[in-house]
């Protein structure tokens, strides 16, 4: 950079020389010269001064790629010296069951440290706002076998009663692949700004030759973040604030594992506040609050116009609140939460009706992360509620219509619901992973009772209790490659006639970028 500066200098020197000796050389055309120098100047010295601000932004950019290379050079060296130690004296961790698997992953830790750093002399991705953004995602093929009739092949939640002519299904499907786009942005009041998109194709099926394993994109979840120092704001498509965990599985990625069976989990547009009352080293204490857009509880009715669901025509938000406890350091973690949602129904004023249109949707839910002893964790979340199908529960709905028996007019009532789900988790050394869970969604039986339900409800309107029992092995033989076989039982109950049921049987291919 000296050099170019002197150079610019000397050529600045030179003309400077040149026009004086001309305007000695030739009196009457000195003010002519005189004029025509001062404008070169002054041309000049903007373009040395455009150079000049240029030269300070590469170097300020250089400077900080020169930090995060000797960042990782360090790291890259620790980890060097942690394979030494290994390979001369042999792991010292009381918990390690395999070190020459520990040694394969450390020599894979410094072939990706390696990377990483080669990576600071290419040209990065950057956005119209020259701010950096990062883009990662997971390609995902899941084949499948279904004993018995579910209601979506694809990802099951729900055993239906077996068709005449059909007991079961077999396919494959890659529409859960995740795209995910994540931007860094500069600080505004003082807060971290960023941003991150999810995108998946379980849209919906395209109207094609040939198009029902395919998908069309559809946005999973999506926030904008302001990260201060001991809160944060988000305000964008989420899962519920007051259920914040989801058990582990690669055959239901599009939906959460256990959705539909005690797992509170539907993404919907929201605005988050968190505060941390209190923090020490590694424990905080944290309080979250929110405003949610209740969804209207299953299918869309179409696909052209959006109708507001009950809790949009109340015109009100979804209130949510949790209070959470958790360690930095072991990964413990537990929380209460409550929410409340008011609904109202299109329900045209009739002598046969009785009864409010107005419905109070509630719930108050915990959740909990527990390190056990031997690489185990056990985790899961409870509710006790009412009107949830919004939210992933009630058995896909939240209110029933029926008939009082005592007068004989028409009515609407809430579906009082109980429900969780809990997991527990094994690591076996660095590659493999192994999960089992259980969950329930299950609408009381009393409210059923207490109507009349017309002859023409529905599956769904008759639908009272949801349960599925998971298992499955994670193996991963590079940090990027994911291969994990899956087995789910799913039980539905009516609130009349047999129970219905469904073994599912999925094998996951996944490669994570």
């Amino acid at each position: 950079m000296r050099d170019l500066t002197c150079r610019l200098f000397v050529w600045l020197l030179v003309c400077s020389m040149s026009t004086m000796l001309q305007g000695q050389g030739d009196p009457q055309a000195a003010g002519e010269s005189s004029s025509v120098a001062e404008s070169s100047a002054a041309q000049l010295v903007h373009k040395l001064e455009t150079i000049s601000s240029t030269l300070a932004a590469t170097r300020q950019q250089l400077e900080q790629s020169q930090k995060q290379i000797l960042e990782l050079q360090e790291e890259l060296t620790q980890v060097r010296q942690q394979l030494g130690a290994q390979a001369s004296g042999g792991s010292s961790s009381p918990d390690s069951a395999n070190p020459q698997t520990e040694k394969n992953d450390l020599e894979e830790r410094v072939e990706t440290l390696e990377e990483q750093v080669k990576l600071h002399d290419q040209v990065k991705l950057e956005s119209a706002s020259k701010y950096s953004v990062r883009v990662s995602g997971l390609v995902l093929f899941n084949s499948f076998v279904n004993r018995g009739t579910v209601d979506n092949i694809d990802l099951p939640s729900i055993a239906v009663r077996p068709a005449a002519d059909s007991s079961g299904s077999a396919g494959a499907s890659l529409r859960q692949t995740i795209l995910g786009i994540e931007a860094f942005g500069p600080r505004i009041a003082g807060a971290k700004t960023s941003a991150e998109l999810n995108l998946d194709f379980f849209g919906g099926i395209p109207y094609s030759n040939y198009g029902t394993a395919g998908g069309i994109v559809r946005i999973r979840t999506a926030s904008i973040h302001l990260d201060w120092k001991r809160d944060w704001l988000r305000a964008g498509m989420e899962g519920p604030l007051i259920s914040p965990l989801s058990p582990t599985s690669y055959a239901t990625v599009a939906e959460p594992g256990l959705a539909w069976a005690g797992n509170l989990w539907t993404w919907a547009p929201q605005l988050r506040f968190a505060h941390q009352l209190w923090e020490s080293e590694d424990r905080q204490l944290q309080l979250e609050l929110g405003l949610w857009d209740p969804p209207a509880a299953g299918y869309s009715q179409t696909d052209v116009f959006r109708g507001p669901s009950p809790g949009e025509r109340a015109r009100q938000p979804a209130y949510e609140g949790r209070v959470s406890y958790g360690s930095k350091a072991d990964g413990l973690q537990v929380g209460l939460g409550g929410y409340y949602s008011r609904q109202r129904y299109a329900i045209t004023t009739s002598s046969d009706y009785s009864g409010d249109p107005h419905n109070d949707a509630w719930a108050f839910t915990a959740d909990w992360r527990i390190p056990l002893p031997h690489r185990f964790e056990l985790s899961g979340e409870g509710y006790r509620g009412r009107s949830l199908g919004g939210l992933g529960g009630g058995v896909y709905k939240d209110v029933l219509y029926g008939t009082d028996p005592a007068s004989g007019l028409a009515v609407i009532r809430g579906l009082n619901d109980i429900g969780g789900w809990t997991q527990l988790k094994s690591r076996i050394g660095q590659l493999f992973e192994v999960n089992a869970s259980a969950g329930v969604d299950n609408g009381f039986a009393g409210d059923f009772h207490s109507l009349v339900l017309p002859a023409t409800a529905s599956a769904t309107q008759l639908r009272a209790r949801n349960r599925m029992v998971v298992g499955n092995l994670i193996y991963r033989p590079k940090t990027y490659l994911i291969l994990s076989p899956e087995y789910r039982r799913i039980w539905t109950w009516p609130i009349t006639g047999s129970r219905n049921t469904a073994d599912v049987y999925t094998f996951s291919l996944g490669y994570q970028f």
